[in-house]
Order: structure tokens, then sequence, then C-alpha cells
């Protein structure tokens, strides 16, 4: 990868062109540290796979709308590449029409398959169990079916800054808890 922000300005106005070979070239230049971009966000291949391909058609297709006075090109390639990651992780998630129970919630995490994941497992639920009703909904929707705070506001019927500070009081409780 080269360390040029001015060659990939140059590969980017030329892929804005229509020009195919800079578009090859730019993503020869970039695809490695955005595919690393993806698997940090996604922790998985094959969606960072599909991420890198959607955000270089985006990249194909915007590449006229990247501007040089508002940042340098690599920080505009991985903006996409976050971008197209999240939506990749949120078009997959399963989501929840109602309110899920923490035995419901529980239940649908995988299986353990070993005696340690079970108790971690029977921890984290012992530990889920001392929190309110609403705020360990709150967390449960975030964080095993990706709701963002907005959705989670509107789907419990509070104010979003309520949902930041359930979700941050309840993850220092939850912290504390299994650390006992």
């Amino acid at each position: 990868m080269t360390d040029s922000p001015l060659l990939l300005q140059e590969l980017l106005r030329k892929t804005a062109s229509g020009d195919s070979a800079a578009f090859a070239e730019l993503y020869k230049q970039t695809a490695g540290k955005l595919f690393g971009v993806a698997i940090r966000i996604a922790g998985r291949g094959e969606v960072a796979e599909d991420a890198l391909q959607e955000c270089f058609v985006l990249v194909w297709q915007r590449a006229a709308d990247y501007d040089p006075m508002r940042g340098a090109a690599m920080s505009w390639l991985i903006a996409i590449m976050r971008n197209c990651t999240i939506d990749r992780l949120r078009r997959r998630a399963t989501r929840p029409e109602g309110h899920a129970t923490t035995e419901e919630a529980l239940s649908r995490l995988a299986a353990p398959d070993t005696a340690s994941k079970g108790i971690e497992l029977r921890a984290l639920k012992d530990c889920l169990g001392e929190l309110d009703e609403q705020p360990r909904q709150a967390v449960l929707l975030a964080y095993l079916y990706g709701l963002t705070r907005e959705e989670l506001a509107a789907r419990l019927a509070v104010p979003v800054g309520t949902v930041k500070s359930w979700i941050r009081r309840s993850l220092d409780r939850l912290r504390r808890c299994l650390d006992r």
C-alpha cells in the first residue's frame, strides 16, 4: 500500500472520470487496509468481504463526490468502508418484533459447547437478572440484535438520553457483577 495521499487523490479523480485502470490501482493500493477495517468492525470474514465489494461499488459510483479540501482520500475511503460494514451487519441481524425477555434473548445465544462457556453464560444470566427490566431490555436489544439508541428509544418509548444512561449504567453494573 502506498503512503502517498496525493496518489490516492489522483486515482480517485481519474476513477471519477471513468478510468477503470485508475480504479484497479486504487483497489490494489487500498483494499488490504479497508478489508482490515471491515474485519475489525464485523469480526467475520464473509461480512467483511461482502462489505468490501459494496464499498468499491460505491467508490466507483461516487468518486466524483470526494473533495480533497474536506479530508484525506484514505479517510474518505475508510468512512465508506465503515458505513458499508455496519449497514451489512444491520441487514444480517435478526430484529425482534416485540420485547424479548431476558430468558428468550439469552436462549437465542449459541448453545455453549464447553463447560466454561456454560458457566459464563449462567453468570451473565444471573448478572442480567439483577438489572431492572427496561435497562436489561435496552442492553439485550442493543447487543444481541444491534438496535441503535434511536431504535431503542422508539421501541421502549423513552428519550434517547435515557437509553444511553441505561446502557452505560447497566454495562458498569454487569462488569462489576461479572468481576465478583
